[in-house]
């Protein structure tokens, strides 16, 4: 692999405009806006793919497998399945702004690998829009030594996760407390509406209902500006609902419950009798 002082000369050979200082200089600012997460070898090969500087000898391939991904690679694409999603963090550079990182990771039938958000790249993961169990595409990553000595996979401003396929689950296949869940069902009971107290003394609304599929029912409580949308909906309505969370609920059995980035669809209507 190459090193950081063959990195530099290779910008400075393609980049006749520039000057070594200055590219010493982006690279320290790579680094820290990255919180000196990087190494400066990492940090050089961002900056050369940022000035359209190929750093490798031989092209690589757009779309990998996990177990081929080394230190040092940039605008990797590899496939997947979600395995796990973390909290976002907040930190502060060295020039007090404020950044974000969240971590996923991402596995295929040759490994798993930590899948790394930068700044804006966390709303997939605080908008509840990426599950466990999704399959995803992540495209544009560079990828650097973590902590533990393996490779992780990072997404700056070029990455982008894009997700295949919705990580639907039958209503039997619901056996514990969490989320996010996406499921899919037929409305059997009319949704209950009504105004509840919280323990914070705040007024809101909840709609209650009973949703099956083939493998059975469980009770959904839906709040807020949920309970709005699903409060006119009949029995029979199939719909899909995303981002919701399994929790205890009467006798301890398990019931749905929304939350802020919970999505309701409408997937089709009984037909109206004349």
């Amino acid at each position: 692999m190459m090193g950081l002082e063959e990195i530099v000369k290779q910008i400075l050979s393609s980049c006749s405009d520039r000057k070594r200082e200055e590219i010493i200089e982006m690279i320290e600012k790579k680094k820290r806006g990255a919180c000196d997460f990087l190494v400066d070898e990492t940090a050089a090969r961002i900056v050369a793919s940022e000035l359209g500087v190929k750093t490798d000898q031989k092209p690589l391939r757009l779309k990998i497998q996990i177990q081929d991904l080394v230190s040092g690679l940039n605008d990797v694409t590899v496939s997947g399945q979600v395995v796990s999603v973390y909290p976002p963090k907040t930190f502060t550079r060295r020039d007090w702004t404020e950044g974000k990182l969240a971590n996923i990771l991402v596995s295929d039938k040759s490994g798993t690998v930590r899948v790394v958000l930068w700044d804006n790249k966390v709303d997939i993961v605080e908008s509840g829009k990426i599950q466990r169990e999704q399959k995803v595409r992540i495209s544009h990553g560079y990828v650097r030594e973590g902590l533990d000595g393996k490779p992780e996979l990072h997404l700056g401003d070029k990455g982008n996760v894009k997700i295949l396929a919705e990580a639907t689950k039958k209503l039997a296949e619901i056996t514990e407390t969490g989320g996010p869940i996406t499921v899919e069902g037929t409305i059997v009971t009319a949704p209950e509406f009504r105004d509840v107290t919280t323990s914070k003394d705040e007024n809101i609304a909840v709609a209650s209902f009973q949703l099956s599929d083939s493998t059975g029912k469980i009770q959904v409580s839906a709040w807020r500006k949920m309970a709005e949308i699903v409060k006119d909906l009949t029995v029979g309505t199939r719909i899909k609902m995303k981002n919701v969370y399994a929790k205890k609920g009467y006798e301890n059995g398990l019931e749905l419950s929304s939350r802020y980035s919970t999505i309701i669809e409408v997937l089709t209507e009984p037909e109206k009798r004349g």
